[in-house]
């Protein structure tokens, strides 16, 4: 009898303070969610993870097997495109959709980019207009 193949899906688990946003390759959303509090020290309910990559069939993991962290590699071979993916600072795109890493530099690019999108410049970081962010 043949073994059944696991489906890894690529999850993006967020928490509220955004502080350690990033993807997960997991089985399933709660094992996503459990990894990312476990491995960051954050609260069991605090996590909140979506599904982005249903499929997410790669050769190898970076990080061992799921669930794991993906990494920029891992990504790029689901095919997203890289925008950023420096020690500092992770922003990739997918379908349209851009994720930044929550990190503390995360934050101060997004500040970056509110104050320069209030004088009419844009958001050169590619960061997400936050609900703090006002409209001139």
């Amino acid at each position: 009898m043949k073994a059944r193949k696991r489906i890894i899906k690529l999850y993006w688990v967020t928490t509220e303070d955004h502080g350690e946003d990033w993807f997960i390759l997991a089985t399933t959303r709660p094992s996503a969610a459990s990894y990312h509090v476990l491995y960051e020290g954050y609260n069991i309910h605090d996590a909140s993870a979506r599904v982005i990559v249903a499929n997410a069939h790669l050769a190898s993991y970076v990080d061992g097997p799921p669930p794991c962290h993906a990494h920029i590699e891992d990504l790029e071979a689901l095919g997203f495109e890289i925008v950023d993916g420096s020690s500092h600072q992770r922003v990739v795109r997918y379908k349209g959709e851009t994720f930044v890493e929550g990190v503390i530099e995360s934050l101060v690019r997004e500040a970056h980019d509110n104050q320069l999108e209030a004088i009419g410049e844009g958001r050169p970081n590619l960061t997400k207009r936050s609900s703090t962010a006002r409209n001139n």
